[in-house]
């Protein structure tokens, strides 16, 4: 740094220039402040921006909203592997049926307007004999649409049932 008054190199920091004897602690923070204000001109919209990056991906994570495409995705697997188990005659395929259950149920969950895929895995739930989860899924459908026909016929079917 150089002293504002004689123009001498002198070593940064000094509060005085030692060949003249200006004071400089007013030019010091001057400049320090006007290097602080730089910074933050950068770092503050770089902080910003990585936030708002942050919290998209956070929400896009936990979050993925409705997916109706990935959601039809999911049932199409599910309907094959069903499909797989009554052409092959595969009932008692433990692995087939829960690939079946598990892809619908992923489908429900990506769009849960999808009312196909929770019917679907009533069909799967049944398959595999078990009645408590499909009762479950019926009463789910039922409690978005209370008139929904196969519901009511499946509660009627399955109310005769004791698990």
């Amino acid at each position: 740094m150089f002293c504002p008054n004689c123009g001498k190199e002198v070593k940064e920091g000094t509060k005085f220039c030692p060949y003249c004897g200006t004071p400089f602690p007013q030019f010091q923070r001057e400049e320090k402040s006007k290097h602080r204000r730089n910074l933050k001109l950068i770092i503050i919209p770089v902080a910003i921006l990585l936030l708002i990056s942050a919290g998209v991906l956070l929400y896009l994570n936990f979050f993925p909203g409705i997916s109706p495409e990935k959601s039809s995705e999911y049932e199409n697997k599910g309907l094959t592997a069903l499909s797989e188990i009554v052409t092959q005659n595969r009932i008692t395929d433990e692995q087939v049926l829960k690939e079946a259950q598990n892809s619908f149920k992923k489908a429900a969950k990506l769009n849960p307007d999808n009312i196909s895929a929770k019917k679907n895995l009533v069909y799967a739930y049944l398959v595999s004999d078990d009645i408590i989860e499909a009762k479950n899924e019926v009463e789910d459908i039922l409690s978005k649409n209370p008139n929904d026909q196969f519901a009511l016929k499946m509660k009627e079917l399955l109310g005769e049932e004791t698990p």
